[in-house]
């Protein structure tokens, strides 16, 4: 579950003794809470910003485009005008080599039938040389802003692309990191909900502010012995349904797995494993809907165990209610965080819920051996 990743002191502990320790428990929790929303709220912000800059580099990136197009003509054109020019560069050349030949420019120059028509012609051949020279000019000049538009359009390229996906890894880790404070919030959400649930059942067992909850009036039957808490079922030989460290099959991590699950068609009646007293029935976080019955037991590193039963499909016991050993207390189900009906079976020490005093399963109750169905 996430919030056992997330919050690792837990209501109904045995370090919060009172009921004035479960308000205290609540106010840090309120406290841890509102930190929580006011980071939720500045990664928000940071969202809207990246939302807002994407918004700015799509507007860029259409420019780009467009610029890019315009380029592309420019390109085009400048091919077409650099054709051209070679074409009349060929055709000057041409008419140079022909010219140079037979002392065409004296022919041409001397033929004048007058003075002014003799400075015509020279006027002109002087400028075919320099028509030539400034048609070379000025093909050079268009070749080199030809490879400078293109060095422009790839170096625009690279830039939008750079752009683009920088922004989007950053939506990407302001996403996680709103996603996991407003799971944080939901979970303290729940965790309020359950120790007020708790003191409620305290002070209706006679418990006053500051008295030990643990022995102000637990009144729950000795045992002597659990057993199986279901009529059928199996532990599945798959390496996540026993206790201790497993690959979480939700979650997709690697996450202590506080108890064992039972594989047990949907509705298969619930037992208490052993005699005992409810002190909570109703929904648990991630369990689901869930019961736990607080058992008294000597000799052992605590005077009372507190069993769950997790992920039911139905309660049929009250807080406050004694039952008995093997006692049918609710159905097989998969509500809460479940991949299918089955029954999650935890055992702690002391009286609630204590994620840290976790024990296995088979060190109280004769299961048998992974894979084999009773």
């Amino acid at each position: 579950m996430i919030l056992f990743a997330m919050f690792m002191v837990v209501p109904c502990t045995v370090n919060a003794e009172t009921i004035a320790d479960y308000r205290a428990r609540i106010k840090a929790i309120e406290k841890e809470k509102a930190e929580k929303e006011k980071q939720s709220a500045e990664v928000q912000g940071r969202i809207d910003a990246a939302n807002k800059r994407i918004n700015e580099i799509s507007i860029q990136i259409v420019q780009g485009r467009k610029e890019q197009e315009n380029t592309q003509k420019e390109i085009e054109r400048l091919d077409n005008e650099i054709s051209i020019k070679d074409e009349e560069i060929k055709d000057l050349v041409a008419f140079y080599q022909i010219s140079s030949s037979d002392n065409f420019y004296l022919k041409y120059i001397f033929g004048a039938d007058s003075f002014e028509d003799f400075i015509y012609r020279f006027s002109v051949a002087e400028q075919l040389t320099d028509a030539n020279d400034k048609l070379v000019d000025e093909m050079n000049a268009l070749i080199k802003e030809n490879e400078i538009k293109v060095k422009e359009l790839k170096a625009q390229e690279v830039k939008l692309n750079a752009l683009d996906n920088e922004i989007k890894a950053e939506l990407e880790k302001l996403g996680d990191k709103k996603r996991e404070l407003t799971e944080n919030t939901l979970s303290a959400d729940e965790e309020i909900a359950t120790i007020e649930k708790q003191i409620a059942f305290f002070k209706k067992e006679g418990c006053k502010e500051d008295q030990d909850v643990n022995t102000c009036s637990l009144n729950a039957p000795s045992v002597h012995g659990f057993v199986l808490p279901t009529a059928t079922g199996v532990v599945d030989n798959d390496g996540l349904s026993e206790y201790g460290y497993r690959w979480h099959p939700i979650w997709h991590d690697y996450r202590f797995h506080s108890g064992m699950d039972i594989t047990a068609n949907y509705g298969v009646v619930v037992n208490a494993a052993a005699v005992g007293k409810v002190v909570y029935a109703g929904s648990l976080w991630g369990f689901g809907n869930t019961i736990m019955i607080v058992h008294s037991i000597s000799g052992q590193k605590y005077s009372q165990y507190t069993s769950l039963y997790g992920h039911l499909s139905r309660i049929e016991v009250d807080e406050g209610q004694i039952v008995q050993m093997g006692q049918e207390i609710g159905r097989v189900g998969s509500t809460g965080d479940s991949t299918g009906p089955h029954l999650h079976f935890q055992i702690m020490g002391g009286r609630g819920y204590d994620s840290s005093t976790t024990v296995n399963p088979r060190n109280f109750v004769n299961f048998p051996k992974a894979g084999v169905r009773w």
